[in-house]
């Protein structure tokens, strides 16, 4: 009895020293450790003329590429060493044109880049040439069409050596935003049915006066994350969810304690006067503003930043103006598990700007800033009380 007796007992005490070593945090109490980093650019000049307005990354945030409109080269970031890696030069015109603007750019993988200019949108090898142009018109799909008006909102997500793209097909004319699957291969075109987001506050205000005309609105972003896409909007906190095996999307709710759900709503959509129009969107910004979920792999958590503006006057800075470029009042940070469930938030009492281009390396949040006129990261890291 007594050999048997002392395995049992080892196995006990193994087993409670478990439980007890096991990691409690107060997600509500949550401090940062902040560095700056800058990026070497060696001989070059990295512009950031435009901040990081068209960049796109890598699946593992390895490497930045950031479009210089001016040069039209692709400035390839290593994010591990600091440092320019190279600059791709691009054709404007061609068999392997770009086009004369830059609207937006989706990483596909390590060799393969999307670019779109006004409204096109083909692939590229990172040696600037040209190995795919898609037909955006509507004889391209059999069930389905797109409309003239139609076009592919900013960095959509492809898959399947681009052949499947996925996200919002945008009509300005008549305000339609809808989250869409396009199949090349197969000809097929899928609009998705998100429930429910016709109640939520989202807004799209248009300024006109004479001839011209402006348009405002919340931000939409399609980010992915594994085998999930996740679709935010920065009037809302509720997210929507597709799961790539199941080719379903699902909704997450929940209930932040320190800030309203969303944005009130109810704001007219045409304005002709240029003075309402800048009082409005003061109004607007002042309110709660949601970015999108970022992923920590070492940790295996979701944070999300949100942010208030302070009440402004109506004529200080330029007519279209986004709520980060604001004076900041407060600045909120949410934790989710990797199911989404809400684990905690606070106000980061620390932070007086609003995080820019933010992703996660090595378990801290990275957010893009200018340090006298070099590429520039803040670096935070997560205290728990």
């Amino acid at each position: 009895m007594k050999n048997l007796l002392f395995p049992i007992s080892m196995l006990f005490l193994f087993s409670c020293e478990n439980t007890v070593k096991e990691e409690v945090k107060d997600y509500s109490k949550i401090t940062l450790t902040m560095d700056t980093v800058v990026v070497d650019p060696g001989d070059e000049i990295i512009n950031l003329k435009y901040g990081l307005f068209n960049n796109t990354m890598s699946e593992d945030n390895k490497f930045l590429f950031l479009w210089n409109q001016g040069e039209t080269t692709l400035d390839k970031i290593n994010l591990e060493e600091l440092r320019l890696e190279k600059k791709i030069q691009f054709e404007k015109e061609g068999p392997n044109g770009v086009g004369v603007y830059m609207g937006w750019m989706s990483f596909l993988n390590e060799d393969t880049i999307l670019m779109s200019s006004m409204g096109k949108f083909s692939l590229f090898n990172l040696r600037g040439e040209k190995i795919r142009e898609y037909k955006n018109t509507k004889e391209i799909f059999e069930e389905d069409s797109l409309s003239e008006d139609e076009y592919f909102l900013k960095n959509p997500i492809i898959i399947e050596n681009g052949d499947i793209f996925y996200g919002y097909l945008s009509n300005f004319k008549d305000n339609n935003f809808v989250f869409s699957k396009a199949d090349f291969k197969e000809k097929k075109l899928r609009r998705f049915d998100l429930e429910g987001s016709q109640e939520l506050p989202d807004y799209r205000i248009v300024f006109t006066t004479g001839n011209m005309g402006s348009i405002i609105g919340s931000e939409k972003s399609v980010k992915k994350v594994g085998d999930l896409i996740i679709l935010s909007s920065s009037a809302y906190n509720r997210l929507y969810v597709l799961d790539l095996k199941q080719d379903s999307i699902y909704q997450v709710n929940y209930s932040p304690r320190l800030t309203p759900t969303g944005k009130k709503g109810g704001y007219p959509e045409k304005l002709d006067s240029e003075k309402r129009f800048k009082e409005l969107m003061a109004e607007i910004d002042e309110e709660i503003n949601f970015q999108p979920p970022v992923w920590d792999e070492k940790n295996q958590k979701f944070y999300r930043f949100s942010f208030e503006t302070l009440p402004s006057e109506i004529n200080e800075g330029p007519l279209l103006r986004s709520a980060d470029q604001r004076p900041i009042s407060k600045v909120y940070l949410s934790v989710f598990d990797e199911k989404f469930n809400l684990l905690g938030e606070t106000l980061l009492d620390e932070l007086k700007h609003v995080p820019n281009t933010v992703f996660v390396r090595d378990g801290q949040i990275w957010s893009y800033v200018n340090v006298e006129d070099e590429l520039g990261f803040v670096r935070m890291s997560i205290n728990y009380k």
